[in-house]
């Protein structure tokens, strides 16, 4: 496999990670956020649902430092497309040279003239 297929196919799978941590990270505070709000417009006490609001804490805790991590590893990726002799790897569906947007989708690496060993 080339190279700048590697850095591509690396690249599209890590944005789909990433906004799969995003992902979760905004539905469990959503939950929480109707769970506290549905508590106060139902004037029940603080003590219904605690261990599950706790709970819900605990996740939102934890997502927020898998996406953390995940920013690291794309950090740690971006150095291990350097070694690899790959240039910028540019995502999305606009050609930022000045075509016509809806004419380009993908991701191109700029740079890899090799194969992988």
């Amino acid at each position: 496999m080339k190279r700048a297929e590697m850095a591509r196919r690396g690249a599209e799978q890590l944005i789909q990670a990433e906004n799969a941590v995003e992902a979760a990270l905004c539905e469990v505070t959503a939950l929480a956020s109707t769970l506290g709000r549905m508590r106060l417009e139902s004037n029940l006490s603080m003590v219904i649902g605690q261990e599950a609001m706790g709970a819900l804490v605990e996740t939102i805790t934890m997502l927020s430092n898998a996406r953390g991590a995940m920013v690291k590893a794309h950090g740690a990726l971006d150095t291990v497309k350097t070694q690899i002799g790959c240039g910028a790897v540019a995502g999305g569906t606009w050609d930022k040279t000045g075509s016509d947007p809806s004419t380009t989708t993908g991701f191109h690496v700029v740079g890899d003239s090799r194969s992988a060993a």
